[in-house]
């Protein structure tokens, strides 16, 4: 079978390059003879990453232009393209068996998105090809622009499997009409394998001479709070929340915070070694570093095991940790950080990025600390059916072949808990 796996964004986004790699294991694993092909706005920084084929996706947007007249234009072009039949001159498309939309949180927008409507031309184009289109475990919403929304449902309505990887995304695709053929599955990147380094055990092995305590992990993120009216403001009070919760974890656990290296580009805004140096920077906690090296996602996760317990703003450094049965808190600044903890019915381990205080972020550490044995067995019991139900999708297209299936109802996966 011939896949092509469409919508990919940056294998410097860990989270983003752990979900192509679970994708990839687990399509080979479901299908004989798979072929892969991936299409990506990166291909010169994603070929290395991947072992199978990789070519520039449509009508790539790789800088967006300045100024509203280059957007406007920007724009008119892709609208063009969604009202009419487009010609894929690379010959992808009509090679493929089956496209599949990649994991991951793109089809959502605050205002009229340029790379919403990017991402959702590129399926589109599936549909004039006449193939069989399959979402994979993504977040879907919030549509916050109607164009936006009325597009992207027209576009969802005639695709022939929808799996996202929470419940509100159920919500948003109600709303926009769509209640068939929508399956709720865990996060692909569960099911990511991981392999052992020896750049990792010198680099644990080099933090044990100095630190015999507990390790915690940390991941930042730089944030435009979108949903508030003081956005300087909330992002000064994430930073001293995180800077704060440092210096309490080593004083009051003799705990060292490693803050971990998730994203690295493509761009200054999503490399988070810049905003972590910001918290390190004035951070009273003499032993808290930045893990300042470049580990490919299945050696990220295997640092992740490592640690005693994990606070993650990465929605992907959460999952990493959270498949080795470490105690994890999530600073949730998009619905699927949410979605994903209340799936495993984590709940009380959740805070919203918009509502963070330092009081309330400790207060939170300090309750998954205590329990978190109790939290590691619950997870050790749990997860390895978050494993397998994360390799659903890929066993869907398992069983496609190029006469695209009938679309079944509305079904959610019945081994995950709906509250």
């Amino acid at each position: 079978m011939n896949v092509l796996i469409i919508n990919a964004h940056s294998s410097m986004n860990k989270g983003d390059a752990g979900i192509m790699l679970s994708m990839i294991d687990s399509l080979r694993s479901s299908i004989d003879s798979c072929n892969i092909k991936i299409k990506t706005r990166f291909p010169e920084v994603d070929a290395p990453v991947y072992d199978v084929s990789v070519a520039e996706c449509i009508e790539n947007i790789k800088d967006k232009k300045s100024g509203k007249i280059g957007k406007i234009k920007i724009i008119s072009k892709l609208f063009r393209q969604l009202g009419t039949k487009y010609d894929d001159k690379s010959g992808d498309y009509e090679w493929a068996d089956v496209v599949v939309s990649c994991g991951g949180g793109f089809l959502l927008t605050h205002g009229l998105s340029v790379m919403t409507l990017q991402h959702l031309l590129q399926i589109k184009v599936a549909l004039d090809y006449k193939k069989p289109v399959v979402i994979y475990s993504q977040s879907i919403g919030p549509f916050y622009n109607k164009t936006i929304k009325f597009i992207a449902s027209m576009v969802l309505k005639k695709v022939d499997k929808i799996f996202v990887r929470e419940y509100i995304s159920v919500k948003w695709l109600k709303s926009m009409g769509i209640t068939e053929s929508v399956e709720v599955v865990p996060d692909s990147a569960f099911s990511m394998h991981m392999q052992q380094s020896d750049e990792v055990d010198e680099l644990i092995a080099s933090i044990r001479r100095k630190h015999s305590g507990s390790l915690v992990g940390l991941t930042a993120r730089d944030w435009h709070f979108p949903e508030v009216s003081d956005p300087q403001g909330h992002r000064a009070r994430y930073v001293e929340s995180l800077r704060y919760t440092v210096e309490h974890l080593e004083k009051t656990y003799q705990a060292k915070v490693l803050v971990m290296p998730q994203v690295l580009g493509p761009n200054a805004f999503n490399d988070d070694r810049i905003i972590s140096r910001e918290i390190l920077n004035e951070c009273k906690a003499s032993g808290a570093e930045l893990i300042d090296q470049d580990f490919n996602p299945r050696h990220l996760k295997y640092l992740y095991s490592h640690m005693d317990m994990f606070i993650g703003t990465r929605m992907h450094s959460n999952i990493f940790s959270l498949a080795n049965s470490v105690p994890t808190v999530a600073i949730n600044y998009e619905h699927k950080t949410k979605g994903i903890m209340e799936l495993l019915e984590l709940n009380d381990y959740i805070i919203d990025i918009n509502e963070i205080t330092s009081e309330k972020l400790t207060e939170m550490v300090d309750r998954c600390w205590l329990n978190r044995e109790t939290v590691r067995q619950y997870l050790n019991a749990r997860i390895p059916e978050v494993v397998s139900s994360a390799t659903l999708p890929a066993q869907f297209i398992g069983k496609l072949n190029k006469k695209t299936p009938s679309k079944p109802s509305l079904h959610h996966t019945k081994t995950l808990s709906s509250s």
